[in-house]
């Protein structure tokens, strides 16, 4: 499989890892197209560990990948004839994109009866518990003024028309709402649906019952065996959670029975939802529930632990690094291909050279993700540097530092916000300092300004041209109030003093 989550992007990587070491894939290199897709060879590879595990206990993890990142399927894949006769396949108004997903979707159905089919060849089903699962829920993907949460609705209910709120990235109940479905027969009674609240956590402790092995004492789920097998059964009433918490990014979330609390960003206000009589969270209660609120509130921050960061292997992070390329190989596309947003561009006559140009020092950076200080100044449009946000958020004032490789007469200094759909990280408040060394700036700006959300490159010129060769920029805000920095290119307008 993968160690990066940028890797499982494409379908076509060059490679898969098999227990830490790295598996060519004939005829890829990257990107969205190639020889051997990738997923095949997951779904041999599960297959075969059954097969050769048949005569003793096996736990198969197979955290399959599509649909996700580029949605890419074989045009030979046995799902496109699942739908032959449907006309919104043959609609131009439908995207590719969402075409391909619905063929990926069918193929995993596929695949899923593939797992159950085998069981039932090596007679292992009556003797195998099954869960499929998902991860996070559904996007809006593939909207339009016809469909605004999107051409498949994945938080519309078809029946009623009853929405999620949100959906994936956030921690509405459309970000949190995940499928989950249990088999064993002779064990699971078919047909049921549970109204228990759980989540991810408790499947550790339901299968450490299952086996027989103690449960970790730092594991925060409980066993839902109760619920699965029944309490005659298992022996106990199923044991409930007082309250669930999560965080993602700067979102925290708690749930207390039917009710919902959430702070949807960093110091802000607290909402409160009654979920048994508003499952699309439309009505805050938070005024009229304080105290529920105020204990719910208490459990997150008591929940709350600091974010450990993860490695692998080697501190120089090179094997972390060749995965995350390894999506795009030596097909990464074009500036002028890369995407739907018009690309800007610094284009002043004295503009230095973006390979002259050398970052020193920086504030942070989200290397997790790949958007690092050096991109600030490698004259490349599309990439970003990003300050970091994981495994923690760094704060306002952030601030980069770099060598313009000689002596110039400095007349000014250029940004450009990052050439993608979104605005997170916009300079807002930006001072430019000029210096002779690159650890000593004046106290007072050389300029400052306060830059506008837009996608053309912006000026903040000094009122008289100065010498200098380092360059420290210092951003204290961001255009959207958020804590971020990011830019596609910084650039200094001058000329050799030489």
């Amino acid at each position: 499989g993968y160690y990066d989550q940028v890797h499982a992007h494409s379908f076509y990587p060059p490679y898969l890892i098999h227990n830490s070491e790295e598996v060519p894939l004939k005829g890829n290199v990257g990107g969205r197209a190639g020889e051997t897709y990738s997923h095949y060879e997951i779904m041999k590879e599960a297959l075969a560990f059954i097969r050769e595990n048949r005569d003793q206990p096996f736990f198969c993890y197979l955290p399959i990948t599509p649909p996700h990142g580029m949605y890419d399927i074989p045009e030979d894949d046995p799902a496109w004839d699942h739908y032959t006769d449907a006309a919104w396949m043959k609609d131009p108004s439908v995207s590719a994109e969402a075409k391909r997903y619905a063929a990926m979707v069918t193929m995993v159905d596929r695949n899923l009866n593939e797992v159950l089919t085998l069981l039932r060849e090596l007679s292992l089903e009556e003797n195998t518990i099954v869960f499929f699962t998902g991860d996070n829920g559904g996007q809006d993907r593939f909207s339009n003024k016809q469909y605004p949460r999107g051409y498949f609705g994945p938080n519309v209910d078809p029946r009623t028309g009853v929405e999620f709120r949100g959906e994936k990235g956030n921690l509405y109940e459309g970000g949190l709402r995940i499928p989950f479905l249990v088999r064993w027969p002779g064990k699971i009674e078919a047909g049921q649906v549970s109204d228990l609240i759980f989540y991810q956590p408790d499947v550790l402790p339901t299968l450490s019952e299952l086996c027989g092995a103690e449960t970790p004492d730092d594991v925060d789920g409980l066993s839902i065996l109760p619920t699965l097998l029944g309490s005659e059964a298992v022996g106990r009433e199923q044991a409930q959670h007082d309250m669930l918490y999560w965080e993602f990014g700067q979102q925290v979330a708690v749930r207390k029975a039917d009710w919902k609390a959430i702070r949807p960003k960093q110091n802000g206000e607290w909402e409160l939802y009654d979920l048994s009589k508003d499952i699309s969270e439309e009505n805050d209660v938070a005024v009229q529930h304080a105290d529920l609120l105020q204990a719910m509130r208490e459990f997150a921050t008591a929940a709350h632990e600091p974010v450990r960061a993860g490695v692998y292997f080697d501190e120089s992070r090179e094997r972390h690094e060749r995965d995350r390329q390894a999506k795009w190989g030596s097909t990464r596309p074009s500036e002028a291909a890369a995407g739907s947003v018009k690309l800007q561009r610094i284009s002043d006559k004295n503009l230095i050279p973006a390979e002259q140009m050398n970052v020193l020092s920086f504030s942070s950076e989200s290397y997790t993700n790949d958007r690092l200080a050096a991109y600030a100044i490698d004259g490349k449009l599309k990439t970003v540097w990003h300050t970091e946000f994981s495994p923690k958020l760094a704060e306002h004032p952030h601030e980069i530092v770099f060598d313009l490789g000689q002596v110039y007469n400095v007349s000014g200094f250029r940004y450009l916000a990052r050439q993608e759909a979104g605005w997170n990280g916009g300079f807002g408040k930006t001072e430019f300092y000029l210096g002779d060394r690159p650890e000593q700036f004046s106290k007072q700006a050389d300029v400052a300004v306060t830059f506008k959300k837009t996608r053309e490159a912006q000026a903040a010129d000094l009122p008289n041209s100065k010498t200098g060769r380092f360059v420290k920029v210092v951003i204290r805000s961001e255009i959207s109030d958020g804590s971020w920095a990011s830019a596609a290119e910084i650039g200094v307008v001058g000329t050799p003093t030489e």
